[in-house]
């Protein structure tokens, strides 16, 4: 089971990178905005901001549409799942909503005409604060599951 959400995963993640390459691209190729010769201008708004938070926003809301999916199909194949599923999305939602309620939402100091709004700078901190926790855990995990295995080749 596990190993046909790894290829669904690897996919979807396929998928999405194609995407967002072919749609820069044809951006790009359509305004022509970001060459070199423009590298000032480019720089001077906000457009090029804007695609790449709307692309971190269509990220993190496919990761968090995959992850109740997936996570819904694997209970439904195996009733004993229900509680440790439930107990990671409890996670999952707590570590998003301390990631919000941490977010400043500060303006920056950056040379643009029209600075991002209030709203776009909390989404963006929050979004930071959840990358940074999840790579925490990560790095964890990878530690606790080295010193487990340790152990029990010791044993």
């Amino acid at each position: 089971m596990t190993s046909k959400f790894t290829k669904i995963l690897e996919i979807c993640l396929l998928v999405i990178s194609l995407v967002g390459l072919i749609a820069f691209f044809i951006y790009n190729g359509n305004t022509g905005m970001y060459t070199v010769a423009n590298e000032a201008e480019a720089l001077a708004t906000t457009g090029l901001l804007d695609i790449v938070l709307f692309w971190a926003y269509a990220l993190v809301i496919a990761a968090l549409i995959l992850v109740v999916v997936l996570s819904l199909i694997n209970m439904a194949g195996n009733r004993k799942s229900l509680r440790k599923t439930g107990i990671v999305l409890l996670i999952a939602v707590v570590l998003i909503g301390a990631s919000f309620l941490l977010a400043s939402g500060d303006p920056i100091a950056v040379n643009m005409a029209v600075q991002p709004s209030h709203a776009t700078l909390k989404m963006t901190d929050t979004l930071l604060n959840l990358s940074y926790a999840l790579v925490v855990i990560a790095l964890l995990a990878l530690v606790w599951g080295s010193v487990r295995n340790l152990i029990k080749k010791g044993n």
